[in-house]
């Protein structure tokens, strides 16, 4: 009897540690709630991409306002003038009225464009924008 209690109590302590250890392994993730990460992990990047776009046409939205304030004060000022300075600052304003609306365009384009096209549309407003306020600042100056 002695010799059948001995390997039972060794394999009793020996299978003790093996239980602890298995306690230690995370458990398996199920496909669902792989799917279920995924799926809260690609809602996160579009939530963060739309409020990026949102932010970036807001901001657009208001240098475009500032650009339409300073382009009717030119014409304000147009009306004002008379002789060479009117005529050249006509010419001034005409040239900067296709620019305004095209980059009036490509924001109204940008608002309904996704993913890649939202990208590159986004880098022609700002491109837009940048050479609108350009143009506008050389009309004020060589108007002054």
């Amino acid at each position: 009897m002695k010799s059948l209690l001995l390997p039972v109590l060794l394999g009793l302590a020996l299978s003790v540690p093996a239980a602890e250890k298995k306690e230690d392994v995370p458990p398996k993730a199920g496909s669902a709630d792989v799917r279920k990460e995924a799926g809260e992990a690609v809602d996160a990047t579009k939530a963060k991409a739309r409020q990026e776009r949102d932010e970036f046409v807001g901001k657009a939205q208001k240098e475009l306002a500032e650009l339409n304030k300073k382009m009717a004060e030119l014409k304000k000022k147009a009306k004002k003038l008379s002789g060479e300075g009117k005529a050249k600052l006509d010419r001034q304003i005409q040239d900067l009225e296709p620019e305004l609306k095209a980059a009036e365009q490509k924001l109204a384009d940008l608002k309904s464009a996704t993913g890649e096209k939202w990208e590159e549309l986004k880098a022609g407003v700002s491109g837009a924008i940048g050479r609108l306020k350009q143009s506008m600042q050389k009309t004020r100056e060589g108007d002054h």
